[in-house]
């Protein structure tokens, strides 16, 4: 008996080897991987449905260093949409706001005197990650420092970010904080409120500042710096189109990096990377994010969702009697070849409506399981305008569905009252 023991222990050990070898090369579920043995905390997130295709420590709490400036761009992008100012608005350069900058920071180099834009600004966030460009442009945005920290907080707060706090505009101050998740969130945010945003700012590989027009007519002129994205993923990564990089001693190499192949774009969030110079971390971040962008694209493509044949439905009080179905928007989801496989759809939609009704208007929704389990929904909507009918088609309208409700048949009922799909 005890000459057979080992032979027993080796032979368990071997299987429960070979599960982890098979679940590391099966790649679902992603999580249960370290694909990022380096990294703290990271999230990959698939654009279009907000699906996370990877998570690690999804809670783990940072500095998000120069991301911050992600929310201070948000807020400029807001006041230009609102039509506050334009691109081309000129921002004075306060001699007491660039007292504010902490020395050895990242900086645009600006300096009192120079004639700047909203967009010069936007720019020395964005590709310099200027640290006085954060606090020029808070200062003109909100008149301080402090108010504009606050509607960064406010915003925050607004959005669900509950574990996100800013203590300035820039990202140098470790009282920053904010979660690999919540930023995720925001990223996909940001990118959704201002898709311009990637090709006016996060994808433009470099800026040169200051230039000739910089200075008004008797100023000295400063040597013309030009200064590369710190993004190397904008060189390396096929599809890179942004986002920020940031680090600071506190948080380590951060970075919010984005991608586009075909028509799946990719976020993914990296926290706390650990390196021993900016060489270093900088490549590390790089590389992991290049190995989560590589995993999403390649297990997790967009696959277009089954979509059954919905014939009209009918509606009363109406003149048209019956309207076309819409799904309202494409019907599209990442999923891997095996959980394809196992897709189901459903309608969920009442037989009859009530009427009349606008265009678009919400009548059920499409829903797609797997296993048994929702995974997607999307709204079905009215195709067109539905009008009153007139007076007699009304009444037999009337006539028949009390009829039928003497029957047992179920009342029809405005999609109005319907909860939101």
């Amino acid at each position: 008996m005890t000459a057979t023991r080992p032979l027993v222990k080796v032979g368990f050990r071997m299987r429960v080897l070979v599960f982890f070898i098979v679940l590391l090369l099966s790649g679902v579920p992603a999580w249960v991987q370290d694909l990022v043995p380096s990294v703290p905390g990271a999230i990959l997130m698939d654009f279009t449905t907000g699906r996370l295709l990877f998570q690690k420590n999804p809670d783990w709490e940072d500095p998000p260093a120069s991301l911050t400036k992600l929310m201070t761009l948000h807020l400029a992008w807001k006041a230009l949409e609102a039509g506050r100012l334009s691109s081309a608005t000129p921002v004075p350069i306060r001699k007491e706001v660039l007292g504010l900058v902490p020395p050895g920071s990242s900086l645009m180099f600006l300096e009192v005197g120079q004639r700047v834009t909203v967009k010069d600004l936007m720019l020395g966030l964005a590709v310099d990650s200027g640290n006085d460009a954060g606090l020029v442009l808070a200062d003109f945005l909100a008149g301080s420092q402090e108010k504009f920290v606050a509607q960064m907080n406010a915003e925050a707060q607004a959005l669900g970010m509950t574990r996100t706090r800013f203590q300035d505009a820039y990202g140098f101050s470790q009282a920053n904080t904010t979660t690999v998740l919540e930023w995720s969130r925001f990223c996909r945010f940001y990118l959704q409120k201002h898709s311009q945003a990637i090709e006016n700012l996060h994808s433009v590989r470099q800026f040169a500042f200051p230039l000739p027009e910089n200075f008004p007519p008797g100023v000295s002129r400063s040597q013309t710096i030009t200064q590369k994205n710190r993004n190397s993923l904008l060189e390396s990564y096929p599809g890179a189109d942004g986002l920020k990089t940031g680090y600071i001693a506190e948080s380590g190499y951060n970075l919010a990096a984005t991608a586009l192949r075909g028509r799946q774009r990719l976020i993914a969030v990296l926290m706390g990377i650990q390196g021993k110079d900016a060489n270093e971390g900088s490549a590390k971040r790089s590389a992991a994010a290049s190995k989560l962008l590589d995993f999403g694209f390649n297990t997790f493509p967009l696959r277009p969702l089954p979509v059954p044949v919905i014939p009209p439905v009918k509606v009363w009080y109406s003149q048209e009697g019956r309207v076309d179905v819409l799904v309202v928007q494409e019907a599209v989801y990442p999923l891997s070849e095996a959980e394809f496989r196992k897709v189901e759809v459903s309608v969920i939609m009442a037989p009859a409506f009530l009427g009349p009704f606008s265009v678009h208007t919400i009548l059920g929704h499409l829903e797609w399981t797997r296993e048994g389990k929702e995974f997607y929904r999307l709204a079905l909507v009215s195709a067109r305008e539905l009008h009153r009918a007139p007076w007699w088609e009304a009444l037999s309208d009337a006539l028949t569905l009390f009829f039928q409700g003497l029957f047992g048949s179920k009342s029809p009922i405005h999609p109005a009252i319907l909860p939101n799909s």
